[in-house]
């Protein structure tokens, strides 16, 4: 088929697919690359171009009304390839542990296996071209070095893994000529679904309603629909579709849009150590195809006995000051130069006051945003040279208990397509705190008792200061209960035979881990379920 400027096509056209998919980022490429060549026709339709623009971004606007995120930050990018454009690369594997129903945690549990999901991870994992996690993890007990094998060596403690590719896979860049090659699949650029259109029963969709910023207008009639636009315009096109279902699609249990979950981050705390002590895995190492980390996390039994979250942090090695300070300009050149994503005014390091927060060296490492050989040469002349490890920074991510009034809804404002707007209403509660606290008091029992060294806070640093990680989990959750959630265990949308949700919202808990493998594998399940039941 084709990848076709929407502004080009005749006004007012009417389009006909077997599957028309919403949103080209990595949810929804997943998908489109997984029914390439199929028999269905497949229709991809993205908010934006190939690169980022101003006045498409502004559609993600939205205003705050809770916890506050980032500021100046862009958390979203509404071009294709998605928000993934912007990504640092960081994966994770969620547990057996994190999909099961927790007593304590209120809304948790999935209505699929772990094993189901797991069959799916290897796949992702080809997918975003990381190392292979089964081996290292396999081997992750003869990789340890004797003093990171000292520390878990106990019932309190466990290790967890972060890959990272050799570099983050931009799934816009990656697929762009599989999709311009395809037989069966045709992607429309710079078209804005403004309105999901039910037939009057308000059980099946008809169509979907796109405009472009240059005022063209065009529907598509499919079959079948999937929205994959992520956790926040998820939801804001259920909400503003109400011309059959006043609430809302697949609202009518008020569920669309609530229990929001991110990851809260904070540094927050350090070790000081005794002696020598080797940590690489805990600092993170190189590897041929990529880069790993481990971080420390509670253990199952810790959490059961006292009813916490599954928290993790990580250490770093701590920088200077006038270092951190100087990291502004850093991360200025990487981002802008070596990884493409951020825009002109939409993020400038100025106006985020980066001098103010040094902090973020620790958020966003060198690692993170080095070309792949350059961070390999990088690391074998600090550890050649670098004198011995005194102290580390911790950073500290958490896991959010699923919260209906963490929530986004929508704004009386409106953007140029006279869509209404989003108000995020996030919420942290006490026990993201709780759980960090005794996470860090396990870390310094256990260090003093080997004699490793022990863990402080700064003078009169109480409590932690969060910041928003940019993962927008929760809003359309999955559940075999309408009552309880926004799709069935499918994510089919409960009460629409033909409208399905891809993407980290329909997540009902959110783990500590970063949602892109998870979000990754979920596509590929959607897709063979669509092939499935397609025949």
């Amino acid at each position: 088929m084709s990848i076709i400027n929407a502004n080009r096509l005749p006004p007012d056209s009417i389009l006909n697919a077997d599957l028309c998919i919403i949103g080209a980022g990595a949810a929804g490429i997943t998908l489109s690359s997984e029914l390439d060549g199929s028999l269905e026709s497949v229709c991809l339709v993205e908010s934006g171009s190939y690169d980022t623009d101003e006045s498409t971004q502004a559609l993600c606007d939205l205003d705050i009304d809770g916890y506050p995120v980032r500021e100046n930050f862009m958390s979203r990018a509404r071009y294709f390839g998605g928000t993934c454009n912007l990504w640092a690369g960081r994966s994770m594997k969620l547990t057996e542990f994190d999909l099961s129903k927790r007593d304590w945690v209120p809304n948790s549990g999935w209505p699929i296996t772990y094993s189901e999901l797991q069959s799916y991870y290897g796949k992702a994992e080809t997918i975003l071209k990381l190392p292979s996690f089964e081996v290292f993890e396999n081997g992750l007990e003869w990789s340890l070095s004797p003093s990171e094998r000292i520390l878990f060596n106990n019932a309190d403690l466990q290790p967890n893994i972060s890959l990272w590719g050799k570099k983050p896979l931009r799934f816009g860049a990656a697929y762009k000529s599989t999709l311009k090659r395809s037989r069966n699949i045709s992607v429309y650029l710079n078209a804005n679904v403004t309105e999901i259109m039910m037939n009057p029963e308000g059980n099946s969709v008809a169509e979907v309603q796109w405009a472009t910023l240059d005022g063209n207008t065009a529907r598509v009639k499919a079959k079948r629909f999937v929205l994959a636009c992520g956790g926040l315009e998820n939801a804001r096109l259920l909400l503003v579709s109400r011309k059959v279902q006043p609430n809302g699609i697949g609202n009518q249990f008020d569920l669309v849009g609530r229990f929001f979950m991110d990851h809260p981050r904070a540094v927050h705390g350090k070790v000081q150590l005794f002696g020598k002590q080797r940590l690489p895995l805990l600092l993170g190492i190189p590897l041929r195809d990529g880069m790993t980390q481990i971080g420390i996390q509670l253990s199952e039994s810790v959490q059961r006995k006292e009813r916490l979250l599954n928290n993790y942090l990580s250490m770093e090695r701590r920088w200077a000051p006038q270092t951190a300070m100087a990291y502004s300009s850093f991360i200025h050149s990487m981002k802008i130069f070596l990884r493409k994503g951020y825009s002109g005014k939409r993020f400038t390091l100025s106006r985020a006051k980066l001098a103010e927060i040094p902090e973020l060296i620790y958020l966003l490492s060198p690692r993170e945003l080095m070309p792949h050989p350059l961070y390999r040469a990088f690391k074998s002349i600090r550890e050649k040279w670098a004198k011995d490890l005194t102290e580390l920074t911790i950073v500290n991510y958490c896991e959010q208990a699923p919260n209906p009034e963490s929530k986004v809804r929508l704004s009386r404002e409106r953007d140029k397509l006279n869509m209404n707007r989003l108000i995020l209403d996030w919420k942290i509660s006490t026990e993201e705190t709780r759980t960090l606290t005794r996470l860090q008091e396990l870390l310094d029992h256990h260090l003093r008792k080997n004699h490793m060294g022990y863990l402080e806070t700064s003078p009169g640093e109480t409590a932690p200061s969060y910041t928003d990680a940019s993962h927008h989990i929760g809003t359309t959750r999955i559940s075999e209960d309408p009552r309880q959630g926004v799709v069935d265990a499918n994510c089919k949308v409960h009460g629409v035979h033909n409208l399905f949700i891809a993407g980290s919202s329909v997540f009902p808990t959110c783990g500590y881990a970063n949602p892109t493998w998870t979000l990754v594998a979920l596509a590929i399940r959607l897709a063979d379920h669509l092939k499935k039941s397609s025949s």
